[in-house]
């Protein structure tokens, strides 16, 4: 199965980021907007694994659930990667609890590295994929909204199935890692 790793985001959130896409699209063409369903915060995308391996990625992750407690954060700007001069992926940054965020990720690259997963080369940012451009092209001051101050909790450590279709990938919850709120902050 086509697999990844991704903090679930609540669903006033989900609201919220599809009502923000849907004035974006009147406004910046060429993107494929990640549906309501689809939105989450990636930490690790693993490609083609076997159900062993997802049940051994779920063994060697489950100490998360009880290290960290939830996470406190704040949706930030609409911004791009790899730059906006050319937006390739439209993203939404986050504010607060970046710097746990981070700490999680690490830890969970520790972890993973173990089981003989590379680990990330690229420098890790925390954020929510909007759209994709197949073309890059500028993503204008004038194109992007003002994100209202939306603070929320990401609280669950989900490994997703990713099934791709013609209209865009289905994603199935295979299963999940809540964070207990008396963990470490």
């Amino acid at each position: 199965m086509r697999a990844f790793l991704a903090f679930e985001i609540p669903d006033n959130i989900k609201h919220y980021l599809t009502a923000l896409t849907k004035g974006m699209g009147a406004k910046i063409t060429g993107v494929r907007w990640v549906g309501e369903e689809a939105q989450h915060l990636t930490l690790k995308f693993f490609g083609e694994i076997d159900e062993e391996t997802t049940k051994a990625i779920g063994k060697n992750l489950a100490h998360i659930g009880t290290a960290y407690g939830s996470v406190e954060t704040a949706m930030g700007m609409v911004d791009a990667f790899p730059n906006r001069k050319r937006a390739r992926v439209i993203v939404v940054t986050l504010e607060e609890g970046v710097d746990k965020i981070k700490t999680i990720f690490d830890d969970i690259e520790n972890s993973l590295s173990a089981l003989g997963f590379e680990r990330e080369k690229r420098g890790f940012v925390p954020h929510i994929t909007l759209g994709r451009r197949k073309i890059p092209a500028p993503l204008l001051d004038r194109d992007i909204p003002r994100i209202e101050e939306t603070k929320f909790v990401l609280d669950k450590l989900v490994l997703f199935r990713s099934t791709l279709t013609p209209q865009g990938a289905i994603y199935n919850r295979v299963w999940d890692i809540p964070l207990k709120a008396h963990g470490r902050d």
